[in-house]
């Protein structure tokens, strides 16, 4: 891995990650986005924030030699993923957003923080039934805040998703 490729990948994320928070000043936090289950802005955005922490998670298990699973999930990950939003439903938007900016910080940190050697390797990534290499896994986690953007922006145009 080298350094140039580290910092694309966190140019990457930190360019999804601003377009994202430029997203949710234009937004109402408590804005439906899905018409089948009742999570709104909010609730995306500290899924997403809950994802990010996952993540460093595994990062930092194998920066040490280790493997970090997330306990308990289920292959789908609809409890995990409920049982967060429900806990989240608990804090106010403003310490959703201050969730949400931490745990991208220290997801970017992670991965500044992960020697270059150790890029290429082969980790557990935390939902546990996939390994492989660092650039996937950032790679995977900028894909899911985009596609979580792209629903938000639909359900702001009027447009429902599933």
């Amino acid at each position: 891995m080298s350094a140039e490729e580290k910092k694309r990948l966190i140019d990457n994320l930190t360019e999804a990650h601003l377009a994202l928070r430029k997203m949710l000043d234009e937004v109402d936090p408590e804005m439906p986005v899905y018409h089948d289950t009742s999570w709104r802005v909010r609730d995306i955005v500290g899924h997403i924030a809950t994802w990010n922490w996952e993540t460093s998670k595994s990062l930092r298990a194998y920066q040490a030699g280790s493997e970090y699973l997330i306990p308990n999930l289920d292959e789908e990950e609809v409890e995990f993923n409920e049982s967060a939003v429900l806990e989240q439903q608990k804090l106010s938007i403003q310490q959703i957003l201050e969730e949400f900016e931490t745990a991208y910080d220290e997801f970017k940190k992670a991965i500044q923080e992960t020697p270059d050697d150790q890029f290429p390797g082969n980790m557990l990534y935390p939902w546990g039934d996939e390994r492989g290499s660092i650039t996937q896994l950032v790679e995977y986690m900028i894909e899911h805040a985009v596609e979580h953007q792209d629903e938000m922006t639909k359900a702001a145009q009027g447009v429902q998703g599933e």
